[in-house]
Formats: structure tokens, sequence, C-alpha cells
């Protein structure tokens, strides 16, 4: 399983500097960042979760405010995603009837309060303080090291798709 420091280390890379929005939106620089660090699915494809709306919803093991994460652990945890949540009737328009909010945008923690996300202006900095960050997320596929996760049932999937990638060579 890729650690999630290293996962955060691989979104500061200049290689994604001057890559517009309209060639790597939002979700794709998350994917794509997940996908050089070499965190791809047991047949080798890279993960595409068709919007921040699906990845806040089948990616994560763990997911709260920015406040609840700061309670439990001090400071977001390195490599954690970072979402625009609003709760704003947009998740049913989307076929979503579960009350988990719409997940507008999504980022990537890189520590020191900086997050590195995609935006209008292409592959970008931004602060953890700016308002739109509201949400953050443990992704299932990194290890966050000592950082407590709800679903333990993922961990281990993710852990024996990890197996199957080596055992396939």
């Amino acid at each position: 399983m890729i650690k999630a420091s290293a996962f955060a280390e691989q979104a500061k890379s200049s290689a994604y500097d001057g890559i517009p929005y309209t060639e790597l939106d939002c979700q794709a620089f998350v994917e794509k960042v997940l996908g050089d660090c070499g965190c791809k699915k047991s047949n080798g494809a890279r993960y595409n979760w068709t919007g921040s709306n699906k990845m806040w919803r089948v990616a994560l093991n763990w997911k709260g405010t920015l406040a609840q994460a700061r309670a439990q652990w001090g400071d977001i945890p390195v490599g954690a995603w970072v979402f625009t949540v609003k709760y704003d009737g947009g998740e049913k328009e989307r076929g979503y009837n579960d009350n988990e909010g719409n997940a507008k945008h999504v980022g990537i923690y890189i520590g020191d309060g900086r997050v590195r996300h995609s935006s209008t202006g292409g592959v970008q900095y931004a602060t953890i303080d700016e308002a739109r960050w509201t949400h953050c997320g443990l992704c299932k596929y990194l290890d966050y090291g000592d950082a407590p996760v709800d679903d333990k049932i993922s961990s281990v999937i993710a852990l024996l798709e990890e197996a199957l990638k080596i055992l396939k060579g």
C-alpha cells in the first residue's frame, strides 16, 4: 500500500505545473497523482471515480469535516483528500439520495496548511483555511500510518488488491 506521505509528495511535483483545468480537472488530478504513485486497480488500470461526488462516497475509509479531523488527529492527515461539500440539493440532481452532501471539488492536503488541486487556473496551490475546503477523507488505498479509519474491511481489501498486483508481477 502506498504511504499517504509519498502520495502528498508526488502531488507537489513540478510535472503538474502549468497543466490547465481543461486537461486535468480536480478529480482527474487526484486520480493522476494516485496512479503516478503506482496505486492502481488489481488489473493495472487507473482509478476513475467519475467525479468528486463518487470519490466522496466510495473511495474513503474515513470522512468528516475539517474540524472533526483536527479534533481526532490534531491536524488534517498529510495525503488526505479535501473537499468542498455543500448541502445544496446538488447530490439529489446527480442521483445520490443519501444526505452526504454535494462534493463539488477535491484536492490533496500536502501538509503545512497547503492543498494542491486543479481549478480554473489549472493545477495550483491553495491554503487549507480557504472557505472552499469544508471536509476531508482518508483514501482507502493509501496508508496513513496511525490515523484510525472506520472501515477496516476496506483496508483489508486494499491490502489484498496490492498483494494480487505483486503476485501477478
